[in-house]
């Protein structure tokens, strides 16, 4: 105990230690000095009786509200045998301080603290230490106090060792302003607000304890204070399992946050936790670390979540090193906004959409993930060198399917950079990441499905992919084609159908699609976002869009500071959005194209698709043919569009 409590000098504060339970001689040691009468009331025996006294406690129940001011142990004949009543209302069972004498509680249950006073952090708690109170308590029980099991405030000391905390109306243990409390083989369970509430500058230790199965938070540890968590579990609680925040500091070490009705372990503000070998399983999130936190999980396990592993938001800085991330409905690691995260050396394994994915303004970076049997392993503004690749590169053409290769994604990653997969006939499971120079073409009639159907891509592209696609069919996934970083992708005669978006290209991609087909696409045919560019020939847009209310987008869709061209091709049967889309700073060269029988305008710009768009973009072309649209375009100024050409620029 005393090593994890020197760990407790953290982000350069060192914490003055006093002697911790370990090194005070065994209360069950020491000899009674006064034996108390059964009925006899305790508290004129703890007023008579001399500094130091040991007052034993037979069987029994007291009815009385304590108030102890010196040295002094009580000790009963274990909990549930011997039993106080809170008495007064609004009043703790024991309270302790505000003076330095150590006060020795051991085998006696504390309950029945009522009603509420003044004090904003409530007073009927089974126990309150004050001041400089030093509180030892070895073998006892706290249950059923109106507000806090056990509360600690001011610069009090506490030490709980085989303690229960349940059933009490606020939390299993409260520290606040400079308390240092340690807990160790002991068990917070099924309070009504949480197990744990740490605030202020207070400090916990917690050893090979267990905080379960309380009626809303596990543990809140917030504004400075700090915990350090060992051995210990924090199981089957109805909200988060632990929600740190604020600039507390959290270190866990061999711990496991299991069956969170919530996220098991959330952080917020300017909070920082570290993990090490800890187990995190069956959170609707394992962790979710947002605004500007800080997280470092090393050797940890991650399993069955019911969304995401690990989420990193808002300006958030993450370390995931050497971890396991097993089994969810989501992404195994989920990184937006202005998160930074270093991810290496990890397994991360059977999640239904993504194995890593990104949409952050700073890529993650890392090496020496292994990854399998994901949607897709990875997705975004990812570099390709942040997965393991599953089959030794180490042919310049190869065919598929293979015995040797269990999957296709074997097959691509067994193609040295630069070569050639050919894939036969057939329908084939997708769920493809590309992160290098390859060409693969269809022999025959080729269908590439999704892995987790709607949830997944069928063909992922990262950073350093320079994808040639050649008679090939990608549906049924949640993109057909998903680009991003600095991916390349040629098309050549290729359908993209069945898919919720057909293509979606953002950041610095680039896609060129010559005598392609993308038909039924519930959301759209083709989104480009970012700085996304694409040239467009002689392909065919139908049936796109038709997704329900809400949901369904445009034929082609061209957002952030993306562009396309497109020419001499169909669009025809998009759903209410229209045909061709234009958002933002956008923009579009659209030559010589049919655009006929869109549910939608032609092409419509901005504020013309409804509140809440604008356009400060430009479009350029003329040559096109419309008919049997809602409109043909919107605004009136785009009519260029029919006529020899023109261009429509709003650019600052």
């Amino acid at each position: 105990m005393r090593a994890v409590l020197r760990r407790m000098a953290i982000g350069g504060v060192t914490l003055l230690l006093v002697c911790p339970l370990s090194c005070t001689s065994s209360p069950e040691g020491n000899a009674c000095t006064i034996t108390a009468r059964a009925g006899e009331a305790i508290q004129p025996v703890l007023d008579a009786a001399p500094p130091g006294a040991v007052i034993c406690l037979p069987a029994g129940v007291w009815t009385e509200s304590l108030r102890v001011t010196k040295a002094v142990t009580l000790r009963g004949a274990g909990p549930g045998r011997t039993t106080i009543r809170g008495r007064e209302l609004g009043q703790p069972v024991i309270q302790a301080g505000p003076g330095p004498e150590e006060v020795i509680l051991v085998g006696i249950t504390f309950t029945g603290a009522m009603g509420s006073c003044p004090d904003p952090a409530g007073c009927a708690h089974g126990l309150l230490a004050t001041g400089e109170a030093r509180v030892l308590v070895e073998n006892c029980a706290f249950s059923e106090n109106a507000t806090d099991g056990v509360q600690a405030r001011d610069g009090a000391y506490v030490a709980l060792t085989n303690v229960t905390s349940t059933k009490n109306g606020g939390y299993g243990l409260r520290a606040q302003e400079q308390a240092w409390v340690e807990v160790r083989d002991s068990v917070l369970i099924r309070n009504r607000t949480a197990g744990i509430w740490l605030s202020g500058a207070a400090r916990l230790g917690l050893v090979r304890s267990e905080v379960a199965e309380n009626e809303r938070l596990g543990s809140w540890i917030r504004d400075d204070a700090t915990l350090i968590a060992e051995g210990s579990r924090v199981i089957g609680n109805r909200g988060h399992g632990l929600w740190v925040r604020d600039g507390a500091t959290g270190e866990l070490t061999e711990c496991t946050i299991a069956d969170s009705a919530d996220v098991a372990l959330f952080l917020e503000g300017n909070c920082r936790v570290t993990a090490t070998d800890c187990r995190i399983e069956r959170g609707w999130h394992a962790v979710d670390a947002r605004d500007s936190s800080q997280l470092r999980l090393a050797a940890c396990t991650v399993v069955e979540c019911s969304w995401d592993g690990i989420r990193l938001s808002g300006s958030s800085r993450a370390q995931i090193l050497g971890c396991t991330l097993t089994h969810g409905r989501g992404s195994g690691i989920r990184v937006t906004g202005l998160a930074q995260a270093e991810i290496s050396h990890n397994r991360i394994e059977s999640w239904r959409t993504y194995g890593i994915f990104s949409l952050a303004s700073s890529p993650p970076w890392g090496v020496g993930n292994r990854l399998a049997e994901n949607g897709v392993d990875l997705a975004g503004n990812l570099p390709g060198e942040m997965r393991e690749p599953r089959a030794v590169p180490s042919l310049a053409e190869a065919r598929f399917p293979d015995p040797r290769y269990g999957n296709l994604q074997e097959a691509v990653d067994a193609v040295l950079p630069g070569g050639r997969l050919v894939v036969e006939a057939g329908v084939h499971l997708g769920g493809i990441t590309v992160g290098k120079p390859i060409r693969i073409e269809g022999d025959g009639s080729v269908l590439l499905t999704g892995r987790s159907g709607s949830d997944a891509p069928v063909l992922s592209l990262v950073g350093g992919a320079e994808c040639e696609l050649v008679a090939i069919s990608l549906g049924y996934g949640s993109e057909g084609l998903m680009l991003g970083a600095d991916a390349r992708a040629s098309l050549v005669d290729c359908v993209i159908s069945d898919n919720l978006e057909g293509i979606r290209a953002s950041d610095g991609a680039y896609v060129t699609l010559l005598r392609c087909r993308l038909s039924r696409n519930e959301r759209g045919g083709m989104w480009l976002w970012g700085r996304a560019e694409a040239e467009i020939e002689e392909c065919v847009f139908t049936g796109n869009g038709i997704g329900e209310a809400g949901l369904g987008g445009p034929s082609l869709g061209v957002g952030g500071a993306a562009w396309a061209r497109i020419t001499r091709s169909t669009i025809t049967g998009s759903g209410w959005k229209g045909a061709l889309f234009l958002r933002d700073s956008a923009g579009a060269e659209i030559w010589e194209n049919s655009i006929h029988g869109n549910v939608g305008v032609g092409v419509l710009v901005g504020p013309c698709a409804g509140l809440g768009y604008r356009f400060a973009g430009w479009v350029e072309g003329g040559g096109n043919e419309f008919r049997d649209n809602k409109g043909d375009v919107c605004p009136d100024e785009l009519a260029f569009l029919t006529g020899e050409g023109g261009a429509f620029d709003l650019r600052p």
